[in-house]
């Protein structure tokens, strides 16, 4: 995937799942069936998941290399990256607890939902000043994968939203009007 498909696919895809929060009532934002987390939390788990990504597309790229270090290997493919990702998720693997949202009131939702847009808008904007060898170079860590170049950590964004955006779909599946 090259930078302007990147780009292209996190504009959409979380322009796609801020659509359909904002378009939930706020009895189902704040539904939860069993120990799922509420439409809301996923909300907030994906802001807390974007922001230390917008920090590290605005530090100068020698301290990325600095502090994280360089690809010692080629990167995977997105298909690649997200079969292992599903395969820790299965493992059993969790949101670190810095990842993990708290109880989200519906009255948040505008506040949260706005902000994501914003750090979405700015996470593209600053892409934009990596060249495709900085992307397959660098390197940050993943809480479940380790380390992954930029690349990879960007294709991991792009699944991680639409990954939420279908938990969503299937926590309100046991949603009942009563």
């Amino acid at each position: 995937m090259n930078k302007q498909t990147i780009i292209d696919s996190l504009i959409q895809n979380y322009t796609s799942f801020i659509t359909e929060i904002n378009e939930l009532t706020a009895t189902k934002l704040q539904f939860s069936n069993g120990q799922k987390w509420t439409a809301g939390q996923q909300l907030q788990h994906i802001v807390l998941c974007v922001k230390p990504l917008v920090q590290v597309f605005s530090m100068d790229k020698s301290m990325i290399a600095q502090n994280f270090g360089i690809a010692d290997k080629p990167g995977r493919s997105y298909d690649v990256l997200l079969g292992e990702y599903l395969e820790k998720l299965n493992e059993g693997g969790k949101a670190p607890d810095r990842f993990v949202p708290e109880n989200v009131l519906a009255e948040q939702r505008t506040v949260l939902s706005e902000y994501l847009g914003q750090l979405i808008n700015l996470l593209c904007s600053k892409i934009e000043n990596f060249s495709e060898e900085d992307l397959d170079q660098l390197c940050i860590p993943h809480p479940l994968l380790g380390k992954l170049t930029l690349r990879e950590m960007l294709c991991n964004a792009i699944y991680h939203v639409e990954h939420h955006g279908n938990q969503v779909k299937q926590n309100l599946r046991g949603y009942s009007a009563n």
